[in-house]
């Protein structure tokens, strides 16, 4: 089997997001889709963020070149292949790079007629999942928010992400009324980096401990390992983050400085699958948890959703949005908090072509 060709599609929704305590913008992806000489063809799905047309021109301009005639089962060869010429030397784009990896395994799953995450190492079929929530609120709204992730007709979600990182009066208070409603749910956080310093951190933290939250994800900028390692040497609870790491070496190095007690590669970044099973390989050695980050459309959900069920990962972040927003002809749903895998060759879900066909740029 060889790889033919490549398509890359722009989605641009009708609507701008804010996430946490990050800037607002423009609900967007990057498709990417393999094509081969047998007429089978795979999918992957960059994250929401402002880059898509330069991860676009990336993979057309230089990756395509790279992969044509590829066979897309020598997914190490290809990895080495794009890794060597553009990631190491043309600092290359770690989504478009991982997009690669995740479609190449769509193909490879549906000539075999087997979910990738059996093909990876098949370790469970269900999973706990936690409703991550997509932006911040004050205190009343965002115990309403916790009630609709509860709901039953909703997922009846028994843990939830709350985004926080508007200053640590204001997350104490959103932590506070969130805890007192609903006692006996597991509540995680999220700070998307919003905090500068390893002190106002450690008070982020300490408020944390309080209310009973299970980890503090990202509390200062995810460069900084130094800072990183300071505040979880003295954190009362879990430090979480590394969702926008890349690789081994990256994580050899946020390993060894003992910055995270969960590290959260998502396999749309960190630069596919083999890469993601090494990075989760070298985290159990030293103890670590690996619970991948997930966020955006449908097939960045699958993608995680496929590993997890091949590892030792206990969680399954679940974007709580409107299911129409997962751009799926079957939407996945959660029930009584859990997910279970997904059966079908490959990723196992197809596009819903008339909101793909209404979004996508001409």
């Amino acid at each position: 089997m060889q790889i033919t060709d490549i398509k890359t599609y722009v989605l641009k929704m009708d609507f701008k997001i804010k996430i946490g305590s990050m800037p607002r913008f423009q609900a967007s992806g990057l498709y990417t889709n393999l094509k081969t000489d047998e007429g089978i063809d795979g999918w992957a799905l960059s994250h929401w963020n402002l880059s898509n047309l330069a991860q676009k021109q990336f993979i057309d301009d230089a990756l395509k070149r790279l992969v044509l005639n590829k066979d897309p089962f020598m997914v190490e060869e290809i990895f080495h292949e794009v890794y060597q010429n553009t990631n190491r030397i043309m600092f290359g784009i770690p989504q478009a790079t991982s997009a690669i990896q995740i479609a190449c395994w769509d193909i490879i799953g549906k000539a075999t007629k087997q979910p990738i995450y059996k093909l990876l190492g098949g370790r469970k079929r269900e999973v706990k999942c936690y409703a991550s929530i997509l932006r911040g609120y004050k205190p009343k709204p965002a115990v309403k928010t916790v009630e609709n992730a509860i709901n039953p007709e909703l997922g009846g979600f028994k843990a939830v992400k709350l985004r926080i990182g508007m200053g640590v009066k204001n997350d104490a208070e959103i932590l506070k009324e969130v805890r007192n409603a609903y006692p006996d749910i597991e509540i995680m956080v999220d700070a998307n980096s919003a905090y500068q310093s390893v002190s106002e951190a450690l008070k982020i933290a300490e408020i944390c401990d309080k209310y009973n939250v299970t980890w503090l994800e990202e509390p200062i900028p995810t460069d900084n390992l130094n800072g990183l390692a300071k505040i979880k040497a003295k954190s009362p609870v879990p430090i979480a983050g590394g969702e926008n790491d890349m690789g081994i070496f990256r994580f050899e190095d946020i390993l060894s400085r003992d910055c995270f007690d969960i590290i959260q590669p998502d396999v749309t970044r960190c630069g596919g699958y083999l890469q993601l099973k090494k990075i989760d390989a070298m985290a159990e050695v030293k103890g670590v948890q690996c619970i991948p980050h997930i966020f955006g459309f449908g097939h960045i959900l699958l993608a995680n959703l496929h590993f997890i069920m091949a590892s030792r990962c206990e969680w399954c972040e679940f974007p709580f949005y409107p299911e129409e927003f997962q751009m799926l002809e079957e939407p996945i749903r959660c029930e009584k908090g859990k997910l279970r895998a997904i059966d079908k060759p490959g990723l196992g879900v197809e596009i819903d072509k008339e909101m793909f066909e209404k979004n996508v740029l001409k």
